[in-house]
């Protein structure tokens, strides 16, 4: 059953997995040979700005790469009239788990272009002593990345579903209502700080989204 899945996802997804696999391997080598012309990487400040660069674009690729294989996915069962998922000889849960390991398992491509990308253009930089390629931690971010960007919008479009509109607003709201509370009652700053440092530093459930991206570090 898990191995039908897989198939029938990788055949729904395979030209925006191809797309994001080419662009995730492409992008450090073109960031590399558009600053070499230009920024000579005479200075580690300088590698290390470009790293941070190459960094920014893994990010949002990861991203994309998860928000599109999630929302693909369900607005293929969606025109279909989800007549495939209940087609199969499982309970919803159980095929909405095989569904979402299935494309935990393909976004791994995307991440092993950025991996061998970012070997490829760390490879022709001659780096100082005090400098590092981080091309596997950029790429096991990335892989991390595009899992958490998959799930919350998978979580979205199969909880919510005609309603993923109405929750998207909800949610826009309610962050709008939080900034609004902290500038009415300065005393509730301090609460939300630390809630939003929860959240975003690690081992915050988006830790990983707002940690340090880049390919050249000391």
């Amino acid at each position: 059953m898990f191995a039908q899945s897989l198939y029938v996802q990788w055949k729904w997804n395979r030209d925006f997995l191809g797309f994001f696999t080419a662009i995730a391997f492409a992008a450090p080598l073109i960031i590399l040979w558009i600053a070499l012309p230009h920024l000579g990487l005479s200075s580690g400040r300088e590698l290390v700005s470009v790293g941070g660069v190459v960094g920014a674009a893994t990010a949002v690729i990861a991203v994309v790469a998860g928000m599109t294989v999630a929302w693909h996915g369900y607005g293929i069962d969606e025109r279909a009239g989800h007549i495939y998922a209940m087609s199969l000889p499982i309970t919803r849960s159980r095929a909405l788990a095989i569904r979402a390991c299935a494309a935990a398992i393909m976004l791994a491509l995307p991440a092993l272009g950025v991996w061998i990308g970012a070997m490829l253009a760390a490879g022709q930089i001659e780096m100082p002593p005090s400098l590092h390629a981080y091309a596997g931690s950029l790429a096991t971010k990335a892989l991390l990345t595009s899992w958490l960007a998959h799930a919350l919008m998978f979580a979205l479009r199969y909880c919510a579903r005609s309603r993923s509109k109405v929750v998207l607003i909800i949610l826009m709201f309610g962050l709008s209502g939080v900034g609004i509370a902290t500038s009415v009652a300065p005393g509730s700053r301090g609460m939300v700080v630390r809630a939003g440092d929860f959240l975003i530093s690690n081992p915050g459930p988006f830790g990983v989204l707002f940690s340090r991206w880049t390919l050249i570090d000391v």
